[in-house]
């Protein structure tokens, strides 16, 4: 492992700047309120941040419709805060990681208000343009918040293309021009410290050329993903110049694809966030399917064995949040909270956590639509009544699924407002805030930020569990998951009961092995194969016979 793979043995941390810490007492986070908490994500022993974005925008997708790439939106700070955070987070050992939205700008860029004026201004082919009478959409393609992809532009006769919300065109990626902007952007971040990069919405890069209807509206029409391959080859010789760590946001990338974007020497990305592991609920959404969720993940686990690095993840700002998603939130808030992080973190591969996720924070619970922010949960709402949902039953629907779950203000202490800020935040707060705040947790031996801790250091001091094969140890149940980390004859094993039943196995012998964390206050020489719900187990065995 080289200096350059540092982030082999890191965990990272995802920070949402506007729900983190309110320095200014405005009801918004900042660049300020990230430095001013430096000391505490020391403490929680993570290696480096990732940033969501924070950068000038239009303010219609929290901050992915970027009006300027090389400036902080006011409502975070200036460029000088970011300069002064950046250095704090180096001078604690933690390095930085931006996001950068590469499919799309805000209507209000200067590239996009230069483009939309006149066809044959430099800028109009940076995006993506059909011939449009006004009235009907050029295909039948669709955005991912819903509705028609296509906006028209009557300046031009054209409708241009936008695969979120109207408010962010469709950058053109085959226009050379746009990929020398983008390298740009990515060289002067870099050279103001910057230590890598969360590439957005990479999937989406390359659209069809043939601008014909598609089977699938929402998706069928950005899914070559050997085309997309040219594209990301181009920010590669300013990646690797500066030494930069590159992670890829790569929803429905199949296996094939995953592992040339990951390859060593010709691939683009060292870690892919793909997202197979958190859509099983959407036909069963009473039940979570074991089988289906042990297969996927050990599919990953094996394909990228010696060939590449797997990253881990079970919420980030786009997600609910994973207790009341995974866990039972219910009767084993704590328990299912601390056996989640568990499950998935001491699998191989660089675990990244969510702001919050180390409290154990449940969804918002919010209950009306007033209460919600997020654009697309707005426009499901709309669509849904329109289509005669009731509206208690979309509500519902949002109560489980809308990204505002997770962007929820940090609650670091039980006073007003969660010790985020002293003014009404922008946004509602997660109830249950007296008990599940940092100051109250850290003083907590047996709270989930205390087993959080604990996770991260075994993490990153047991060789076994960094760098060790995964093997499954399919239980044949719809309640375990149990796997082994292996590394030159040192054994570790996972044993989580994800389930709010007893579960009894037989599977697997746990005598001659010495339990090392629990969730539970039991004796540490347990071997019961009574496993009790949300239980969670770290066993340390003895040297296999080789």
């Amino acid at each position: 492992m080289t200096d350059t793979q540092w982030w082999r043995q890191a965990v990272g941390y995802q920070i949402y700047p506007q729900s983190f810490f309110d320095s200014n007492q405005d009801g918004i986070g900042d660049l300020p309120g990230i430095q001013a908490k430096v000391a505490y994500l020391q403490s929680l022993g993570v290696d480096f941040v990732w940033i969501s974005s924070f950068y000038a925008s239009g303010h219609v997708d929290s901050g992915y419709d970027v009006t300027n790439y090389r400036d902080v939106d006011p409502q975070f700070g200036t460029l000088a805060d970011f300069d002064a955070l950046i250095q704090a987070l180096h001078a604690a050992g933690l390095k930085v990681v931006l996001d950068l939205a590469l499919n799309h700008t805000s209507d209000q860029h200067p590239w996009f208000q230069a483009a939309r004026r006149a066809k044959d201004d430099p800028h109009h082919d940076y995006y993506i343009w059909q011939p449009s009478d006004g009235q009907t959409p050029p295909n039948n393609w669709e955005s991912v918040f819903g509705d028609s992809a296509w906006t028209a532009n009557p300046a031009t006769g054209e409708a241009y293309l936008h695969s979120f919300a109207v408010a962010q065109p469709d950058l053109n990626w085959e226009n050379p021009a746009v990929q020398r902007e983008m390298q740009a952007i990515i060289q002067w971040w870099a050279d103001r410290g910057v230590d890598g990069f969360r590439l957005d919405g990479v999937t989406h890069l390359k659209k069809n050329a043939d601008f014909a209807d598609v089977a699938n509206p929402r998706t069928d029409y950005a899914r070559d993903f050997a085309g997309t391959a040219p594209y990301l080859a181009a920010l590669k010789p300013v990646l690797t110049r500066n030494h930069l760590l590159v992670i890829g946001e790569a929803g429905g990338v199949d296996m094939a694809t995953a592992k040339q974007w990951l390859d060593p020497e010709q691939g683009i990305f060292d870690l892919l966030l793909e997202f197979d592991h958190v859509h099983f609920w959407e036909a069963n959404e009473s039940k979570l399917p074991m089988t289906a969720l042990r297969e996927n993940l050990s599919k990953w686990q094996l394909a990228l064995e010696n060939h590449a690095w797997n990253a881990l993840f079970i919420e980030n700002h786009d997600l609910p949040r994973a207790v009341s998603y995974y866990g039972d939130g219910t009767a084993y808030p704590r328990r299912s909270a601390q056996a989640l992080g568990m499950w998935y973190m001491l699998m191989k591969g660089t675990p990244f956590i969510y702001q919050g996720q180390e409290l154990g924070l449940p969804n918002a619970h919010f209950h009306h639509i007033q209460d919600y922010r997020d654009l697309d949960s707005l426009n499901y709402y709309r669509r849904q009544l329109a289509a005669g949902t009731p509206e208690t039953a979309v509500l519902g629907q949002l109560a489980t699924k809308s990204r505002d779950n997770a962007r929820t203000p940090m609650p670091w202490t039980p006073d007003q407002y969660g010790g985020f800020s002293t003014h009404q935040p922008w946004i509602g707060l997660t109830p249950g805030l007296a008990t599940r705040n940092v100051q109250v947790e850290q003083s907590d031996p047996h709270s989930v930020l205390t087993f959080y801790q604990q996770l991260i250091q075994l993490k990153k001091s047991v060789p076994a569990l960094q760098l060790g094969r995964y093997e499954l140890i399919d239980t044949h149940d719809n309640q375990l998951y149990v796997y082994r980390r292996s590394y030159n004859g040192d054994n570790w094993q996972v044993v989580v009961n994800m389930s709010s039943q007893l579960a009894t196995t037989q599977e697997f012998d746990l005598t001659a092995s010495e339990l090392i964390l629990t969730n539970l206050r039991v004796d540490a020489d347990s071997d019961d194969q009574e496993i009790q719900p949300w239980e969670a187990r770290l066993y340390h065995l003895r040297k296999l016979e080789q």
